[in-house]
């Protein structure tokens, strides 16, 4: 009797044991999803255009850059994509445009990818401007 309570004690000891260094594990910061994530690779720049967010769901901003007629798509895991939404957002209030840079890959149907958003230059939001005053 002894003996089977010595070992049930260590069995016990050994499934905490396991249950802690499963639980600690998963606790870890998962830094893809932490919008770490540098994506490399070449790109294109659109010029002055008008954001809009569409939509955010999961890990993917929908945004549409006009004056393009076509989708894009920013990757939430992505370094700096948490800025990029904010400028997007920010330029929709302020109805001024943004620049930005697209991955050079193959169009999906889910749109192509933004690398990058970045301020106008001064002379961009000065010819927006001009261009909404007739």
């Amino acid at each position: 009797m002894l003996v089977s309570g010595i070992k049930k004690h260590n069995s016990m000891r050994y499934l905490s044991v396991v249950i802690i260094l499963f639980l600690l594990n998963s606790c870890q910061k998962n830094e893809y999803a932490m919008g770490t994530i540098i994506k490399e690779g070449p790109t294109y720049e659109t010029g002055p255009v008008l954001p809009e967010l569409r939509n955010v769901q999961n890990d993917t901003a929908i945004v549409v850059l006009y004056p393009n007629a076509r989708v894009f798509y920013l990757d939430m895991k992505m370094k700096k994509s948490e800025l990029y939404t904010k400028m997007i957002q920010s330029a929709e209030k302020n109805n001024l445009p943004v620049r930005a840079r697209i991955f050079e890959r193959t169009a999906n149907p889910g749109g192509e990818e933004i690398s990058e958003i970045y301020p106008p230059t001064a002379k961009d939001i000065e010819n927006f401007k001009a261009s909404m005053h007739p």
